[in-house]
This record gives C-alpha cells, sequence and structure tokens, in this order.
C-alpha cells in the first residue's frame, strides 16, 4: 500500500471504530514503537499502539460523545511527501441549544512498511482559545 492510503483506511476505520467501540480494529495500523504526539499539550510523547489508542479511545469519551454529533471535514487533500503525509482538518461538534464548537487543527503522520510510526495532531492557537472559550461558556451543558 501506498502512504495515502494506509491513512485512508485508518481514518475510515477511525470512523466506524467511533460508531461501534471495537478499537481493537485499530491495532494492525500502528508500528510496535509507533509515537503520538499532541504538540502544544503538556501530556508528551505517547509511546506503543495500545497507549496511543487509548488515547485516542479516551479524547473520543470525553469529547466526541458528549455532543449530539460530531462533522469532521477535510480542509486539505492529503499532502504526501515519501512517507509522510499531512492534512488540515475541521471537526464541527453539535449540542442541541448551544452554538457549534467549530475547532481546526492538522494531522500529521509518519507511515514505514503500511504501518503507522508516528503521528501528530496540532491545534493553532486559536482553536485552542475557541474551545476553551466554548467550554466556559457552553461547557455545563455537556453533563446536563
Amino acid at each position: 500500500m501506498d502512504t495515502k492510503e494506509v491513512f485512508e483506511n485508518f481514518a475510515a476505520d477511525f470512523e466506524r471504530t467511533i460508531e461501534d467501540d471495537d478499537w481493537t480494529r485499530l491495532e494492525k495500523y500502528f508500528a510496535d514503537d509507533a509515537t503520538y504526539i499532541d504538540v502544544g499539550e503538556q501530556k508528551g510523547k505517547l509511546k506503543g499502539p495500545t497507549n496511543i489508542i487509548n488515547h485516542l479511545k479516551e479524547s473520543v469519551e470525553n469529547t466526541d460523545r458528549k455532543f449530539g454529533s460530531r462533522t469532521l471535514i477535510a480542509l486539505t487533500e492529503p499532502r504526501v511527501e515519501g512517507n509522510r503525509l499531512n492534512r488540515k482538518w475541521r471537526a464541527v461538534y453539535t449540542l442541541t441549544g448551544v452554538p457549534d464548537l467549530v475547532v481546526e487543527g492538522e494531522a500529521r503522520y509518519l507511515i514505514e512498511d503500511d504501518l503507522i510510526k508516528e503521528v501528530e495532531q496540532e491545534l493553532p492557537p486559536e482553536s485552542g482559545q475557541i474551545y476553551e472559550q466554548w467550554m466556559n461558556e457552553n461547557g455545563d451543558k455537556l453533563y446536563a
């Protein structure tokens, strides 16, 4: 498979996983020594498929599942340079009775031997500010 195909298969399976909660489906995509970095967060670097998948699951539980719906929009086509791929995205979270939460970011992948070796997710500062402001104004409604 080429880099783009590995990414597209992973992305499609991630969306299926959000629907049916079968997180084991994602294990086949990660190298044993894969790393995951949320650029700008203080969590540092996660290492290994189990830690990465647990982080993704926790993120979905703490954000996506709290809203009525989440729509992920590709702002750019995946750009491939060798075995590196990046794409800018927008996530729109909806909840009845409050304005949508809209954040944008960029995902960067290193893919080797048809496996994800590294993932970097980065929210620009303005998206972080939008998220914090939305949570300050509306976050209590996520638990109502």
